[in-house]
């Protein structure tokens, strides 16, 4: 959200977020893939392998802590699962979980 009001300040056609789901295989197990994609600030990529930091954010104090994506990031390798991040600075950001499919042990 932060990035897509940074990107536009009012309503505008590409101020969304898309969110999607699919089963997928990877190394021939079955996972469940989430995928969330904006077309807002982007993320430099100077800077893109250093946003799951602990306390790394670009946001202006006050606005953000840091820890959003390093604590989403322990929860889903805990599970055995996997994050990516794609993105263009200026353009868009995709960041895609990977779960494993099945029940927790």
């Amino acid at each position: 959200r932060h990035a897509l009001n940074e990107k536009y300040t009012g309503e505008h056609e590409n101020k969304t977020l898309e969110i999607s789901g699919e089963k997928v295989v990877v190394d021939e197990a079955p996972y469940v893939r989430m995928t969330f994609h904006d077309r807002g600030a982007g993320i430099p990529g100077d800077i893109i392998d250093k946003v799951t930091d602990p306390f790394f954010t670009t946001k202006p104090k006050g606005v953000g802590t840091g820890l959003g994506l390093s604590i989403s990031q322990g929860i889903i390798n805990s599970h055995g699962g996997r994050l990516f991040i794609e993105s263009i600075e200026g353009e868009f950001t995709k960041v895609v979980i990977d779960l494993p499919e099945g029940e927790m042990q």
